[in-house]
This record gives structure tokens, sequence and C-alpha cells, in this order.
């Protein structure tokens, strides 16, 4: 651990003035000078030459420089390795928000500040097995949890919408939710926040997925575009994850009467875990503007 003034020896060079290196520092100009005086007093030598006119080091102040300088760079390289041997920070987050919501605020978190991080991506219900198996710490999800069990930060309110490619039969006007049955539906895997959305929507209605067409349960988002793309099949996605193809004119938004559906994501954590106020302060910081 570097002394203090060291530090502030170094800060006082660098400015090549008491005041303003004192400001940096946040520290009273008299308190500085009596860090300065601490270290001459240690050394039994003289640092900054007050003969002159202009800032000056005497020989032994130029030593002292290299060697805080030196010693400042250690420290950095050893703080690194301490961190590298810390296990990573493993935060969970379902496909959706993993894929098209929290990367810049992955990157400014964790990769700008070079910390470890492990991300586990998986539908909602599994990621709170995990949570409760102890095998992550904290999760970005968008299906339900029990909230007596979980701590709870909103994240983010996103429209639910379903899409198709431009030239569906359904494109061009609006459509009750029932002709949507006439054709087939793609649908996320069991467990996953985007399919239960639509699962209990239409628990409040007459209907169920049998209704349509066919069903198709696919994993991959990305497969899910590319085959609404190359047919008449439809599905039901968080605005977000369909934004790059709707401007781009690759899909469409469906224009069905009375329906419209904003969901909520969450950051969650077990209330029970003794970090709680460490993910809280993690979320806060995460949401953040970057500047």
């Amino acid at each position: 651990m570097i002394d203090d003034k060291i530090r502030t020896f170094v800060e006082v060079v660098e400015c090549q003035n008491y005041t303003q290196a004192a400001k940096n520092l946040h520290l009273t100009q008299p308190a500085v000078s009596q860090q300065i005086k601490a270290l001459e007093n240690h050394y039994q030598q003289v640092f900054i030459d007050h003969t002159q006119k202009f800032f000056s080091l005497t020989t032994a102040g130029q030593l002292l420089y290299q060697y805080a300088k030196s010693q400042i760079h250690n420290e950095i390289l050893f703080e690194k390795q301490l961190a590298s041997c810390l296990p990573p920070l493993k935060i969970g987050s379902t496909l959706s928000i993993a894929d098209y919501y929290i990367p810049d605020m992955i990157a400014n978190t964790f990769l700008k500040a070079e910390k470890n991080c492990e991300i586990v991506v998986a539908n909602t219900h599994t990621l709170i097995q995990k949570m409760m198996d102890g095998e992550i710490e904290c999760a970005f999800v968008e299906g339900q949890f029990d909230t007596l069990l979980f701590e709870h930060h909103l994240f983010k309110e996103e429209h639910f919408i379903a899409v198709a490619n431009p030239q569906h039969p359904l494109s061009q006007h609006p459509v009750t939710f029932d002709q949507l049955f006439s054709y087939p539906i793609l649908i996320r895997e069991r467990g996953s926040g985007t399919r239960e959305i639509l699962e209990n929507y239409l628990d409040q209605t007459i209907y169920n997925l049998s209704h349509f067409a066919f069903t198709m349960e696919i994993g991959s988002l990305s497969m899910i575009k590319t085959l609404l793309m190359e047919s008449n099949a439809i599905s039901f996605l968080y605005a977000g994850v369909v934004k790059n193809e709707i401007l781009n004119q690759q899909l469409v938004q469906l224009n069905i009467k009375n329906f419209q559906m904003i969901h909520p994501m969450h950051f969650i954590y077990l209330k029970s875990n003794i970090q709680k106020d460490f993910y809280k302060q993690l979320f806060y910081s995460m949401i953040q503007p970057k500047e």
C-alpha cells in the first residue's frame, strides 16, 4: 500500500504547484505542505528547491519522484494481480435482455473497468433455479418471480409486439387477434419469459397456443427472426429485439386491434443474500449514464 505522502509528493511534482495539487487531492495547501515536510524529515533530505523562483526538484527530489512513480506503477500491477485471483461475479440474464439491452452496460461496468465477470444466459425459470442453487448471484429477467424471495429493481418497461415479414397477408391492415390463428407461430422454449408473457395473455382469453395453425419452439432469437423473414409465420417479441429489422423493413409490427402490451424487465437477487447491498449498488451503477 502506497503511503499517502508519496502520492501527494507525486501530485505536487506533476502539478509543479502546491495549490493545484491540494485542489486535485481535495486537501488544504497547509496539509500538502505538511506531508512534503514529513517526507523530508523522514529521509533527512530536501526534495523541493525553494531557493528558485520557479518549481524545481533537488537531486534527492528527482530520485524520490522516480522511486515513487515506480512504486505506484507496481502497486497498480499488484492490485490487478490480486483482482485476477478473485472469483468472477456471476450475473444471469435472459436471452432477449443479454443480446439486445445490456451489452453496453456490461462493457462500461466490467470490460472498461477490467473487472472479472461471468454472464450466464438462460431463460427466467433456469436463472431463478441457479440463484436458488448458488450458481449465480443476481440476474436480469423478464418472466415472473417470487417477490417474497427476491429483491427486485425495475430495469426497463418494453413493448411486447407481434411481428411478421412485410409481405405477410396480415401486414397491410389492422387485424383482430383471432385472425392470427390461421398462421404458424414461432415461440421460445418453456421457461422463457417471452413465452410466459404470451401464455399469460392467452390464459386471460378463450384461446391458447393450440389455436394457431401450428407452433415451432425455437431457443434462438436470431433463428426466429430469420424464419419470420422467410415464411408466413408470426411471433411475439420485445420491440427492442426487432428494432433494427423493422427499421430496415425486413420485419413489420402487426397492427392488432385492442392489443397493447408493455412488460417490465427486472434485476433480481435473493433477499437472504448477505451481499444484497452490493448488488443494489451494482445495479444503479450499471444503469447510470456514462459520459
